[in-house]
């Protein structure tokens, strides 16, 4: 399965006790939304808990801070980097190039809180 982090997804039921270590790792639910992880989660945590309960390897993938689209496919970093452990502030390929840290800036200082 492969989850992008701070995206909403769907899991198939999972059963109490799952559901409940999920939620104990900040992993948010919306009935009519799913579930997301976001900066609030124990990304590590809650990966090995949906491995398990499912079965099945999870993939996390980033978003592009800039632009909100995937940012793994094609980056150069993916083949080592721990996303379960890096900053969901991401950039894709797109927005990687000649004027990177002035766009990641502007979009990081228009996310802070007022």
């Amino acid at each position: 399965m492969r989850i992008v982090v701070g995206a909403w997804f769907t899991l198939p039921r999972l059963g109490n006790a799952a559901f409940s270590t999920l939620m104990k790792q900040n992993v948010s639910y919306d009935r009519a939304l799913g579930f997301k992880m976001d900066a609030a989660t124990d990304v590590e945590g809650a990966v090995k808990v949906l491995s398990e309960a499912l079965g099945e390897p999870v993939e996390l993938a980033l978003r592009c801070i800039v632009c909100g689209r995937e940012a793994c496919p094609g980056c150069p970093y993916s083949s080592f980097c721990d996303r379960a452990k890096v900053s969901s502030l991401c950039l894709c390929g797109e927005h990687s190039g000649e004027g990177a840290f002035e766009a990641y800036q502007k979009k990081f200082l228009e996310n802070l809180p007022a």
